[in-house]
């Protein structure tokens, strides 16, 4: 049931590291786990996945109190990670602990002081792809700047590479 319980959030969110809170530690499972024990340097062991050691699955995890010091270094990898929580007093919980997803960190929507760079500019991107012109927006969350402009393809290219954001959103299949 815990692992329906993560692979229903995975589902949710399958572009982030997911950090499943299990008691005192943050786990991570399959691709994640593979992805956060080499940028993290930590352990990567395997478990039995389901009853009957139906095969085994990746796993890798730190305690939860270190939230502070590995969360930074995902996101600084790149990472998208979804942060998925106890949300009820497992002592108090008839069954399985309810969880969920509590926070969402990405390169370019992160406002905590671990994870920011103090002089630099935490800037998200957002392109539009017109007919004849291309459409940018840049935000800093932490700073409340917001810049807009438009214009061929070569210019919003310049403009990227200048600003470097950390962060590019722009329309999937239209």
């Amino acid at each position: 049931p815990m692992m329906k319980q993560f692979y229903d959030l995975k589902d949710k969110h399958p572009d982030c590291v997911l950090l499943f809170r299990c008691g005192d530690f943050y786990e991570t499972y399959g691709e994640d786990a593979v992805v956060a024990s080499g940028i993290l340097g930590i352990t990567l062991t395997r478990r039995n996945n389901g009853a009957g050691g139906c095969g085994q699955l990746e796993m890798a995890g730190f305690p939860f109190h270190a939230l502070d010091t590995y969360l930074p270094r995902l996101v600084r990898a790149g990472q998208r990670v979804a942060i998925c929580d106890q949300l009820e007093d497992p002592k108090l919980a008839k069954k399985l602990v309810k969880r969920g997803v509590t926070e969402l960190v990405t390169p370019g929507v992160s406002y905590s002081d671990t994870t920011l760079q103090q002089k630099e500019n935490t800037w998200l991107a957002c392109l539009h792809f017109g007919k004849r012109e291309v459409g940018v927006s840049f935000l800093d969350i932490s700073t409340g700047e917001f810049l807009v402009a438009e214009g061929t393809a070569d210019y919003i290219d310049k403009l990227l590479v200048n600003f470097a954001p950390k962060e590019v959103l722009y329309l999937r299949g239209k």
